[in-house]
């Protein structure tokens, strides 16, 4: 930040190209999840327009070019003032709307967070491009958490979440992406904005915090020895911790009615998630026959989704005349929301 303030103070031109770029551990680790240092991006400009940026230019030359022109990509070599995984997909997603949501690709707990869209994000990170709290909500649940971690990858003891493993294929309630849902958008940004006052209360990071949500042994105490903070203010961060429970406990259960599903139990508690690390595996999360049951469900509801949409591509080529069925898809194409 401080190099960019320079060549900003230098010529007030160059905020055109510099931006805030943040990764997983900044977005987990840091209580106000702000990026701790500035890029240069040309975004999809010809070298002819970057070049009227003399200073941030040379930088990239002198920086970045010499190691794109080792590059066995020759895009990467030609067009090197560029990022090499330039995601125009992205920023046109992002480009009407003022927040969007993130994950870590690796990351101990699955959780999501509401960035600014001028930020240039790394590979560290996955962008949901929408804004809707709503639909922050049903990603944020226990539901997905466990649809997640049966279909997304693993490193080491973290989650490797997958978009096209796990999040093209999960099903969201009825009709939802084409109607928000309002009562679910007051539940999801109520959660959010909670657990982001608890973070820079206690001045610790998601992991933190869900380190000590997931503590049976949660007290006053182990909150004040986690954040350094007074009594009177781990007092106050304990009973924040309590009221994330029962806030996620609420999201859990709205989402489930959102899917009709009112008479499953979840069974909100203390228990081991078999598929987590024997030393690691104590969550305050569904009881063991209810993540099961979700998962059976859920997976019932994909195929039930699969076999109308070749009902639809069947019907569609009819016609068109040409006779010939389609092969279907295991999701609606408007829940392609994922870059």
């Amino acid at each position: 930040h401080e190099d960019a303030e320079k060549l900003t103070q230098s010529n007030p031109r160059n905020r055109d190209v510099i931006f805030p770029t943040i990764n997983g551990q900044e977005l987990n680790s840091s209580p106000n999840q702000k990026p701790e240092r500035s890029v240069i991006n040309f975004v999809d400009w010809t070298i002819e327009r970057a070049q009227t940026y003399q200073e941030p230019f040379r930088i990239v030359e002198e920086k970045v070019k010499p190691f794109r022109s080792l590059q066995n990509r020759e895009s990467n070599r030609k067009i090197w003032w560029l990022f090499a995984e330039n995601r125009p997909g992205l920023r046109a997603g992002i480009s009407n709307i003022e927040n969007c949501f993130a994950t870590a690709t690796t990351t101990k707990y699955l959780s999501f967070s509401s960035l600014p869209t001028n930020y240039v994000f790394t590979k560290a990170l996955k962008i949901f491009v929408t804004d809707r709290w709503d639909l922050f909500a049903v990603i944020q649940s226990s539901l997905h958490e466990v649809w997640a971690r049966k279909y997304s990858g693993a490193l080491k003891q973290d989650l490797s979440y997958s978009p096209s493993k796990c999040f093209v294929n999960f099903t969201f309630p009825g009709d939802l992406w084409q109607t928000p849902h309002p009562g679910l958008a007051v539940i999801g940004e109520q959660y959010h904005e909670h657990r982001r006052g608890l973070m820079r209360s206690l001045w610790l990071g998601l992991t933190d915090i869900y380190n000590l949500f997931h503590s049976p042994h949660l007290s006053p105490a182990l909150v004040a020895k986690v954040s350094k903070k007074s009594a009177a203010e781990a007092e106050a961060g304990y009973a924040g911790i309590l009221e994330l429970r029962r806030l996620h406990v609420a999201l859990d259960s709205a989402i489930r009615d959102a899917y009709g599903w009112s008479d499953l139990n979840l069974g909100h508690d203390f228990h081991e998630v078999e598929t987590l690390p024997e030393n690691d595996r104590v969550r305050y999360t569904l009881s063991p026959s209810a993540r099961k049951e979700v998962l059976r469900r859920l997976l019932a509801l994909n195929h039930v989704r699969a076999a109308a949409e070749r009902e639809q591509a069947e019907r569609e080529e009819k016609v068109k005349g040409k006779g010939k069925k389609g092969k279907g898809k295991e999701v609606p194409k408007e829940q392609m929301g994922w870059l």
